[in-house]
């Protein structure tokens, strides 16, 4: 830290409670763009309800929704865009995250998959297809959903529990799909890395709220590693082995531990989704020795349905009677999302991290450089914040928060 104990005005890039050197700029809300506004809505709810653990997939959703407003005309896409933070389709899809979507099958550690499942009532317009082939790498499928929706509902769950190794199960629960079903879109991103330096284990307590400590797996090591302390917390940057071009994409694991004393969890999650640039901001650029080392080893899966905090941050249209003539011919066009489904899972061990998520969508008709001390101790023993990152284009893959490294 700056030997004043105090954060510089770039240490802390924006605050929405004025607490920062600066206020947050209309550029700020370029974060929507990487899917953080529904990452927040969801997070600090876990955080501060019952203390789960969390993951959530901000690139997963913000893809499949980008996918439907390619389909969506009029107000319909105006309000879709302005909830994903873009002008325009062509800005959209010039984002970063969108960009690294399409490159994500050509990566060594991961993989994306997206299909649209559409009732053989209707057809997907050409210039839909071709969007999603070329942005999404989707592929299109005829079913029927009016006499097969339950067939159409299990091929939809096979495709996405094929595309993340057998990891996400049923995506699209029972009775999620029936007769009025038009089209359903599903996305699925998988990502397993080996650490650059595995780690050894050893058992260690961790601290759960209410007081209560249990002893858990949990790595270590002796060696330099990226930590980065700030006002309130420290930082610790996990990168992952790269096989090939480091310059097509480079992975990295990014934890927060809070101090608690004057940072709880739910402040550090809020913070880090409320501010586009916070985990690039905060990622640690320079290895220091270190003292005390230790991260639990985690495993646990979570499920979020996005379509009531979608609608609380202003996205209605979408949800009664939307304009997607742009996506299907058939009828006058007027579609309803009817629910925006996700599910993420991670395990993270001594030798690296597997991760994978997928979001189906039903519609229906009608940091800087810092001075270290000489040993810097990172001892992840209570609840702390994750993100796994893309570190060319800051895109956040995974992000989620652990409270309980053995609750599943």
């Amino acid at each position: 830290c700056p030997a004043s104990g105090r954060p510089s005005s770039s240490a802390w890039p924006c605050s929405p409670h004025g607490t920062s050197a600066r206020p947050c700029s209309p550029t700020d809300a370029a974060g929507k763009a990487s899917g953080l506004p529904l990452a927040r809505e969801a997070g600090v709810r876990e955080a501060a309800g019952a203390g789960r653990n969390f993951v959530i997939s901000p690139l997963s959703i913000h893809a499949a929704l980008a996918m439907v407003t390619a389909g969506a005309r009029g107000d319909t896409r105006r309000e879709l865009l302005g909830f994903l933070g873009s002008a325009s389709l062509d800005e959209l899809h010039r984002s970063p995250a969108i960009q690294l979507v399409g490159r994500l099958n050509g990566l060594t550690q991961t993989s994306f998959a997206c299909g649209v499942w559409v009732d053989q009532r209707r057809a997907l317009r050409p210039e839909f297809t071709a969007t999603g082939a070329s942005r999404y790498v989707a592929t299109a499928e005829s079913v029927d959903f009016v006499s097969g929706a339950e067939l159409a509902r299990r091929r939809v769950n096979a495709f996405v529990a094929d595309a993340t190794n057998q990891r996400i199960h049923d995506i699209l629960p029972p009775g999620s799909v029936h007769s009025s079903t038009a089209v359903v879109l599903a996305n699925a991103l998988y990502f397993k890395g080996a650490w650059r330096r595995p780690f050894d284990v050893f058992t260690a307590p961790f601290h759960i709220p209410g007081g209560t400590t249990v002893r858990v797996p949990s790595m270590t090591t002796g060696r330099s590693q990226y930590i980065a302390l700030y006002p309130g917390f420290r930082a610790l940057k996990l990168p992952y082995r790269t096989d090939g071009d480091r310059q097509a994409a480079a992975f990295y694991m990014l934890i927060l531990l809070p101090d608690n004393a004057t940072l709880s969890l739910t402040d550090l999650y809020g913070m880090a989704v409320s501010m586009p640039e916070f985990i690039r901001k905060h990622t640690p650029e320079e290895e220091v020795p270190v003292g005390q080392f230790m991260v639990p080893k985690f495993k646990f899966t979570s499920e979020y349905e996005a379509s009531s905090d979608m609608q609380k941050l202003g996205v209605t249209t979408a949800f009664k009677g939307g304009d997607f003539s742009g996506m299907v011919s058939g009828g006058d066009g007027r579609l309803s999302i009817g629910g925006v489904l996700h599910k993420a899972t991670i395990e993270v061990d001594e030798q690296g991290t597997m991760a994978a998520a997928a979001t189906a969508i039903a519609m229906y008709g009608s940091a800087l450089r810092r001075e270290p001390p000489h040993l810097v101790d990172f001892v992840a023993d209570r609840p702390f914040l994750f993100a796994v990152v893309e570190e060319r284009t800051g895109t956040t893959l995974f992000l989620g928060h652990v409270v309980n490294p053995l609750a599943n």
